[in-house]
């Protein structure tokens, strides 16, 4: 088979399985508290590979439904955790009324005390012990694990990886996790922030697909060049970028509740899943990953030391 060629995208269709749901409120504990987890799992048997799907800020375990549900129905068992900062936990703590899960953005007092939850070391911890009670919960399945993430939900994932922080007194933290074997980072944070630095990635060498937009800022109005910092930096030997033309935080949907996606979130799943299949050994994922799929609302560059050229 040439470079270019494989037999249909059949990852930008839904997979053969049937995907059951099911919400269990404490999944784990982690901190004396327990870990609600929204599970997405195909119906089949079998070991099914795992992937730990992080919600950003305020955001919710239900969330990314449509990325969760297209993996599953691919064979991913996908586990969406609850991090304290979901707006379902953290608003009442907050004293925060009127407001909800949509609107708290929107909202200046809401978003001053969000925000704060966002720039605090004590959640960055948390939320890597709560992504790690969940993978010690899971035995022997607790190997090959993809983390994935969307805004703070990839940076969450990036720690998994073993990103390391300076500063905060987290110089020598290492935060990854040895079941981890490759990473998905939607809109993921660059230098300058959170303890991030240009030496951040340094030790990440596990793969990578980091997926931003054109119009991706970040809180301080980083652009989507500091967003693909981690796909420039991290020596990782098979990485790949995808940037959504014109595309905002967003991503075309991405953190809906709703299965039902629109085009551009549609595209980023079926990367998503070609990317998991090609880290769990299917070379024709991989090449077709390095074809550029969906160039009408992506563009992508691929690195690989034994992939075939983008086209």
């Amino acid at each position: 088979m040439g470079c270019n060629e494989h037999p249909g995208p059949r990852w930008a269709r839904p997979g053969p399985h049937r995907v059951g749901t099911r919400e269990v409120d404490e999944w784990a504990v982690a901190d004396g508290r327990r870990v609600a987890v929204f599970a997405q799992e195909p119906e089949t048997t079998g070991q099914r590979p795992v992937v730990v799907l992080c919600h950003g800020l305020g955001g919710s375990h239900r969330g990314y439904a449509g990325l969760g549900h297209h993996l599953a129905s691919h064979g991913y068992a996908v586990l969406h955790p609850q991090f304290l900062d979901a707006f379902e936990l953290a608003g009442p703590e907050l004293g925060l009324s009127g407001v909800d899960e949509r609107t708290w953005a929107a909202d200046p007092v809401a978003k001053q005390k969000m925000h704060a939850m966002l720039f605090d070391p004590r959640h960055w911890l948390s939320r890597v012990a709560r992504v790690h009670a969940v993978l010690g919960s899971l035995g022997a399945r607790a190997t090959g694990v993809l983390v994935a993430g969307h805004s703070f939900g990839a940076y969450t994932a990036q720690l998994l990886l073993g990103t390391r922080l300076s500063g905060f007194g987290l110089d020598d933290e290492d935060f990854g996790h040895p079941a981890v074997a490759g990473g998905i980072l939607l809109s993921p944070q660059g230098s300058g922030d959170r303890g991030l630095t240009e030496r951040s990635w340094t030790g990440v060498e596990r793969p990578v697909l980091v997926v931003t937009g054109t119009r991706d800022f970040g809180a301080r109005g980083e652009g989507f060049e500091w967003r693909r910092e981690p796909f420039d930096r991290a020596p990782s030997k098979r990485k790949h970028l995808a940037v959504v033309r014109d595309g905002d935080h967003q991503l075309g949907g991405i953190p809906h509740h709703e299965t039902e996606t629109g085009p551009i979130a549609a595209a980023i799943s079926a990367v998503a899943v070609a990317f998991a299949d090609g880290v769990h050994g299917d070379r024709t994922a991989r090449e077709w990953l390095a074809t550029g799929p969906f160039p009408t609302i992506l563009e992508h560059i691929h690195q690989e030391e034994t992939a075939c050229p983008t086209s």
